[in-house]
């Protein structure tokens, strides 16, 4: 069965850019295009949940964060990727506490794109990296995190990590871009509460997350 992706954004040569970078993220793709919030929800309505929900925040009629808060009323399920031009901290802030699943600026080139797609549809959360510190709490250093949130990707990656691969051999371990395993590790440090990779190492154990 093909993946669903729908694509809400109100410049057509925006969609038509963005499906296209969209048909090299899997085998099958079928990208619905919806110009408003009001088009996608009248779409959802009548259609099956899609896989993948890409928002831009900067739509006529209905606001983005508002429109964000109703589609994942209507859609729970669904992961929802804001794709904006706005790179204001607090604005990525509200979409995150409104239930994004990831945050991706339209300057984003195309292969950062399908990663950080590929890291929301594995169960992760993408946030730009430039911006992980001044949109995420940092986790104290006592470990004080959230270890029982990692997604089963990111324990896999947490057990190669311990077994002191680099993030290359860990790429290729499991057959995944090196940017998105630097967004997994960045991802674990930051729930367990560790500075470093030996930190996060002994945290793992702590929790028992992995065996010592």
């Amino acid at each position: 069965m093909p993946m669903q992706i729908l694509v809400v954004d109100d410049h057509p040569l925006f969609r038509a850019g963005i499906a296209t970078v969209l048909e090299r993220l899997d085998a099958e793709v079928r990208v619905v295009e919806c110009p408003s919030c009001e088009d996608a929800l009248a779409w959802l309505a009548n259609a099956p949940v899609p896989d993948l929900l890409l928002l831009d925040l900067g739509l006529p009629g209905m606001d983005g964060l508002q429109g964000l808060a109703r589609l994942r009323e209507t859609a729970p399920s669904m992961p929802v990727v804001v794709l904006s031009a706005s790179e204001d901290t607090s604005r990525i802030r509200q979409a995150f506490a409104g239930g994004a699943a990831g945050y991706i600026p339209k300057s984003a080139g195309s292969e950062l794109i399908r990663n950080a797609l590929r890291l929301v549809l594995d169960g992760g959360r993408y946030v730009p990296p430039n911006l992980v510190d001044s949109v995420v709490p940092r986790a104290a250093p006592s470990g004080s995190g959230n270890p029982a949130s990692l997604t089963p990707r990111q324990h896999e990656v947490l057990v190669l990590l311990v077994r002191g691969l680099s993030n290359k051999e860990i790429a290729t371990h499991l057959d995944l871009a090196e940017n998105t395993v630097r967004v997994h590790v960045a991802a674990i440090l930051r729930l367990l509460g560790a500075r470093n990779r030996t930190e996060a190492g002994y945290a793992a154990v702590r929790h028992g997350l992995i065996t010592g």
